[in-house]
């Protein structure tokens, strides 16, 4: 599953995968290698902290726990779009099976 909500220290939206079953972490070096494939700008990628593309014209900051900001937007559902292709490319597609 994953959960979103408006971001309270900056505009933007925040997207966390979540398992009842295992903890989530993702690999941020193929997770970037993923999104450049598909097309998407990745800035930069920082190994075990963070990583940051931009998606659909959104800058998005990507963590190795899952969580995902998507700065600047405050329309959750678009959020959770953004955030789903990320988790795609992290290998975590099964997280987004309600």
């Amino acid at each position: 599953m994953i959960i979103s909500k408006p971001c309270t220290t900056m505009k933007g939206v925040i997207v966390q995968p979540y398992s009842w079953d295992k903890e989530v972490t993702v690999d941020l070096k193929k997770t970037a290698e993923c999104l450049k494939e598909k097309g998407y700008q990745v800035k930069s990628v920082i190994p075990k902290m963070m990583a940051i593309a931009v998606i659909d014209g959104y800058e998005t900051s990507i963590y190795p726990s899952g969580k995902v900001i998507v700065k600047e937007l405050t329309n959750i559902e678009v959020g959770k779009e953004i955030a789903k292709k990320i988790i795609e490319c992290a290998g975590l597609s099964e997280l987004l099976e309600d």
